[in-house]
């Protein structure tokens, strides 16, 4: 019994010598610093840019579809006019449409995106129009005519090369934080 009482008061001096225990260090958890917001948003220059974009995306959305495989390949001149004819007025018609949607838009609130628009508005209209003239020439021919083919098929290279750097309706305006911020939540600028 005696050596009971002995471990136990061996084992408090023993406790009682030993170097005392560090409480454990103390982590003052901070919140990490918040990145910059983006600057706040006008609803004017948010909803230009919803309709400059979705103006542009639905040209390419638009060629892509009517671009889309399934016509068989002409077996005269005849047929080869008509399939001309019919890719040009398509150009005719999608270029038209852009240039409506983009002349339509009220004047742009922040200056570089009117400069861009009115860019945008010159070459899909120099398309449109070197696009609807060529039909109308084709469609003026004879059928069977191969001479008119040639003039025509240059004309359609042509208008797809003027709107060539337009697809991305957003690269234009980077100079712009604030263009480039109402870009990053407009729904049309979504591709």
């Amino acid at each position: 019994m005696k050596i009971v009482p002995g471990l136990l008061g061996a084992c408090l001096l023993l406790a009682a010598c030993s170097e005392p225990r560090a409480a454990p260090p103390t982590v003052t958890v901070t919140a990490p610093p918040t990145p910059a917001t983006a600057p706040s948003v006008d609803p004017a220059t948010l909803d230009w840019l919803d309709g400059f974009c979705s103006a542009i995306h639905g040209y390419r959305k638009r060629t892509g579809e009517e671009a889309a495989p399934g016509t068989s390949v002409p077996n005269s001149v005849e047929e080869a006019q008509k399939a001309l004819s019919e890719e040009l007025g398509g150009i005719a018609d999608r270029t038209g449409e852009v240039v409506d949607r983009l002349t339509a838009l009220p004047a742009a609130p922040v200056p570089l995106a009117e400069t861009v628009r009115k860019a945008f508005v010159g070459k899909f209209t120099t398309a449109r129009d070197r696009a609807r003239d060529a039909k109308t020439a084709l469609d003026r021919a004879k059928p069977g005519d191969v001479a008119s083919q040639d003039p025509a098929a240059k004309a359609l290279q042509q208008a797809q090369q003027d709107v060539d750097g337009t697809y991305d309706p957003v690269a234009p305006l980077v100079e712009s934080r604030e263009l480039v911020a109402a870009a990053a939540i407009a729904p049309g600028c979504k591709a």
